[in-house]
């Protein structure tokens, strides 16, 4: 069965083209400009000589980029590999070789140690999101350049079964270990995620978990384009910049993990107009245990 997991930013790019998609600081972008500068991003790609069903790996915070780069990864049917920014060179590497990445998209306040380690498996080619007007590192190329491309792209005709994701564990019992997530499993997972918590196209979702792991990626990110919603993203979980963000965009979902409640919990919150937020996503841990304590 052929089915690709971009065709849901393309259902709902089709179907409300000007609505918000995501809210980034001062920033706001709509359906149709995020399925543009993704497909930029796709055909760009594929002009590279990259070829669906290989790994390009993006280490990228929660930044407007990563949904530019991800979503055209799977465009252009290739496998994204997220990767926590604050990986080393060694692990990097590991990761890299591990799973015979092909490219490497970074962010440059990280980008040195991943440079490093992306010279060590074999000079893989490496484009760098920058957040400031300081040169780029030696060898690498600007992220912008995958924008550039104004070919038309069809998003590619892969199959269900083919590897959409590849998540590595933690490692914690030895090296980390590639989990290949298929087009149709994290069509599912965020279809299931959507239904069981009753998400509504008007919903806005506060998205400070790391979309580099599976509950940021799909219980935030995919389940808001799947149902035809918006995020607004929070570069890292610092509890009066989720607050400002809760307030600021109005913000009817959160999805995160005991140790953010708590820490919300106990900010102060007087003053504020949080009255938007109806859903409480935990994951990670129970809850309950947080909440004895």
């Amino acid at each position: 069965m052929s089915f690709n997991l971009a065709t849901i930013l393309r259902e709902s790019a089709k179907s409300t083209p000007d609505k918000a998609l995501m809210h980034f600081a001062d920033r706001t972008f709509s359906y149709a400009q995020v399925e543009e500068m993704s497909g930029r991003v796709a055909a760009s790609l594929l002009e590279l000589g990259l070829r669906p069903g290989q790994v390009v790996a993006v280490q990228l915070p929660n930044v407007p980029q990563f949904l530019f780069a991800y979503l055209g990864i799977l465009q252009a049917g290739l496998v994204m590999m997220p990767l926590n920014p604050l990986l080393r060179t060694a692990e990097i590497a590991y990761h890299l070789s591990d799973s015979d990445a092909t490219l490497l998209i970074t962010f440059d306040a990280y980008s040195a140690e991943a440079i490093t380690a992306a010279g060590q498996v074999g000079g893989i080619p490496a484009y760098v999101v920058t957040s400031g007007a300081g040169p780029l590192p030696d060898g690498t190329r600007s992220f912008d350049e995958l924008y550039r491309s104004a070919a038309s792209t069809e998003i590619a005709a892969t199959d269900a079964d083919d590897t959409a994701v590849l998540l590595y564990t933690s490692g914690t019992t030895g090296r980390p270990k590639g989990a290949e997530l298929t087009h149709f499993q994290m069509f599912m997972a965020c279809t299931v995620g959507g239904e069981t918590f009753g998400y509504r196209p008007d919903d806005i979702a506060l998205t400070v978990l790391p979309l580099f792991h599976v509950f940021g990626l799909s219980s935030t990110l995919n389940v808001a384009i799947r149902f035809g919603g918006s995020v607004a993203l929070v570069p890292r979980f610092e509890p009066a910049a989720v607050l400002d963000a809760l307030e600021r965009r109005r913000c009817t979902v959160i999805c995160g993990v005991p140790t953010m409640y708590v820490a919300l919990l106990h900010a102060d919150t007087s003053g504020r107009d949080l009255s938007a937020l109806r859903v409480a996503v935990s994951g990670g841990a129970s809850i309950c245990t947080f909440a004895a304590r």
